[in-house]
């Protein structure tokens, strides 16, 4: 065969690789957009709590919203709120702010870090004008945005639930032989915005048998705040079995 010919399909073959590659690294990006948001369908009409954001209304709950103190609170992944506000209701005397994620139970547009965070804080700021005191509670998936949040809105104490360092960290305990890191576009970098959260009442809530955030996980995010939790529960049960738990109604009720 003449070398031109075997130059041309030395280049044919490159370039159906390079398609595979492309192929397969897109359904990883799809992949990852649905195991970090399983939304939730509705199941529950929505309650008094409205946010406007530039691009989007978005809708939640309000438990006890004539209290003078409030609880923000961040879901996991394929968490439904609404129940978490029925189960809370007798937990705390505080309001309870349960709003879902973009594209959750019935939610306009779809989710992605820098939205949920900068809805986190519209939300935060919007609930400081009504009550004296405003907390953050975050939940799996939730304490990346729940710490990033503190950040910017520097609320009066975070509550933290199953917490992780960074998420492609975690997916990667999981998938260790794939390049998860360089994939990832949404990573929550938890330990990062700690870092920046000195003299803020933190409090962690620990499940010790969790098989989806290991403790190496939670240890390497508390290892970031700069000071020391004012409480560090370790609650030996898994990561959902926590719902189980009587110590989270505690948790909650007593809060940092």
């Amino acid at each position: 065969m003449p070398r031109k010919a075997n130059g041309k399909r030395l280049l044919e073959v490159i370039l159906a690789i390079l398609v595979l590659v492309a192929i397969f690294f897109g359904a990883l990006r799809l992949a990852e957009n649905r195991l970090i948001y399983p939304a939730p369908p509705q199941s529950t009409p929505w309650g008094e709590l409205v946010v406007h954001r530039p691009d989007v209304t978005l809708h939640g709950w309000v438990v006890h919203p004539e209290a003078d103190d409030a609880w923000v609170v961040f879901g996991g992944n394929a968490l439904a709120l609404n129940p978490v506000g029925d189960q809370w209701r007798d937990c705390t005397a505080r309001a309870i702010y349960l709003m879902p994620y973009r594209g959750y139970e019935g939610q306009a547009g779809s989710p992605s870090e820098k939205a949920l965070v900068e809805d986190g804080v519209a939300l935060v700021r919007q609930v400081e004008k009504t009550h004296r005191h405003v907390g953050i509670i975050g939940i799996s998936l939730g304490t990346g945005v729940a710490t990033q949040v503190a950040v910017l809105a520097r609320p009066d104490q975070l509550l933290l639930v199953t917490p992780y360092d960074r998420l492609d960290l975690v997916a990667q305990d999981h998938f260790p032989y794939l390049p998860v890191q360089w994939l990832m576009k949404d990573t929550y970098d938890s330990a990062a915005a700690a870092s920046q959260l000195g003299g803020l009442s933190v409090a962690i809530l620990q499940a010790d048998q969790d098989e989806i955030i290991s403790s190496v996980r939670t240890r390497a995010l508390v290892a970031a705040f700069p000071n020391k939790p004012s409480k560090w529960l370790h609650v030996p049960t898994s990561h959902n079995g926590v719902w189980e738990r009587p110590e989270l109604c505690s948790f909650v009720r007593q809060g940092a």
